[in-house]
């Protein structure tokens, strides 16, 4: 758990790091990790991304898992990816939410470690969060978001590091592990629009 948190935080901060070559019309960074171990991240700026099972890797519109190299990938990760099948489909919606939809038959899960976290409760009252078949549901709300980031910054000390992780969205594929980290196929989407209202705030809050 502290892992995944401190994983959480250095990802947000290279975020911000390259955040002046980040063009506007891009809407979420997607990282693709087996086990604890980055193979692929990518750019989203399509209406709608699908993470699928090919091996198609990334090409704008859809990223193939199975398209990226990782020379310590061992044969259990290579055996759960070839099971991932036609996968999601990934959508901002106009206000900032990130709607998924599960099209193929392996199974997606949708990890969750924050207390707080802006996953809508829709998904958080599924079994273990797993997604239903071809049902479109909000992986980011938006609304929770800003009540959860308004509520922060009420506090005598607002903790920024505990808005800033909620922009991360966490799903893996095929086999559901205690420890995300422990996947051997998962992915973290950052929603780059949550991020930028938070430096809108930023710029009128001291933090």
């Amino acid at each position: 758990m502290v892992q995944q948190r401190k994983l959480y935080k250095d990802h947000i901060a290279e975020v911000f790091e390259k955040w002046a070559n980040i063009e506007d019309e891009i809407w979420a960074k997607v990282i693709i990790l087996e086990r604890n171990r980055r193979v692929a991240k990518a750019y989203a700026r399509a209406p709608v991304l699908t993470l699928n099972g090919s091996e198609d890797g990334f090409d704008g519109f859809k990223i193939g898992v199975n398209g990226f190299d990782n020379p310590m990938r061992d044969h259990k990760v290579k055996e759960f990816k070839a099971q991932i099948g036609a996968g999601c489909k990934l959508k901002m919606g106009d206000n900032g939410d990130i709607l998924v939809k599960r099209i193929g038959k392996g199974n997606i899960y949708i990890k969750n470690i924050l207390e707080e976290t802006a996953v809508s409760n829709e998904i958080l009252k599924l079994p273990n969060g797993l997604l239903e078949l071809d049902r479109a549901l909000k992986l980011f709300d938006m609304k929770k978001f800003k009540q959860n980031m308004n509520r922060e910054l009420k506090r005598q000390y607002p903790d920024r590091n505990k808005i800033e992780t909620q922009c991360i969205s966490t799903l893996a594929f095929v086999k559901n592990e205690v420890e995300v980290l422990d996947s051997p196929i998962w992915i973290m989407i950052i929603n780059i629009v949550a991020l930028e209202m938070l430096g809108g705030q930023n710029a009128q809050t001291r933090w």
